[in-house]
């Protein structure tokens, strides 16, 4: 089963995707949670998510079923998201007594970035050499690929595409 909490899909095994009935308290051990998060150390692989609401919001719900019925949560997070400091400082620092606006939640599970995406479609090895953009285009990284010609190939096709999408 898969949800994503924030639009309630639902994915069990190959059938297409359903509304889901209920929320994260009724997901069991070998479920999945999609959560977007807010913060990314790459080096470490860990993530965090920004919390406005006093209950948590999504991750709130998401973590009990995480921690406490073994649900396995991936995040999917962008590279633009990158910080360069240790989050659990950071949102010491953010949830301290007398802060004002958001905190911050490091949060467990398999951070998912552009560079897994990449390598996961196409085999190809993918890694992060710079970051740009102007004109639309800010938060833009450059990814150095490696792989055999089958693998550049679908790469090269799969680049093509995402560039070919309409701008949002």
């Amino acid at each position: 089963m898969l949800i994503d909490p924030r639009r309630g899909i639902e994915r069990s095994g190959g059938s297409p995707p359903r509304l889901a009935r209920a929320g994260p308290e009724n997901l069991n051990e070998g479920d999945v949670i999609l959560n977007g998060a807010s913060a990314l150390d790459l080096t470490h692989r860990q993530a965090a998510v920004l919390i406005g609401h006093p209950k948590g919001c999504t991750i709130g719900a998401s973590l009990q079923a995480v921690v406490g019925r073994m649900v396995r949560m991936i995040l999917p997070i962008g590279l633009e998201k990158r910080v360069y400091c240790d989050l659990m400082e950071l949102a010491t620092g953010m949830t301290s007594p007398g802060t004002n606006g958001p905190r911050l939640l490091p949060v467990p599970g398999e951070v998912f970035t552009e560079i897994d995406a990449i390598s996961l479609v196409t085999g190809t090895k993918a890694e992060l050499i710079a970051g740009s953009g102007v004109g639309g285009a800010e938060g833009s990284i450059w990814l150095a690929l490696v792989g055999n010609n089958g693998q550049m190939a679908r790469a090269e096709e799969l680049m093509k595409a995402i560039s070919s999408e309409p701008m949002f």
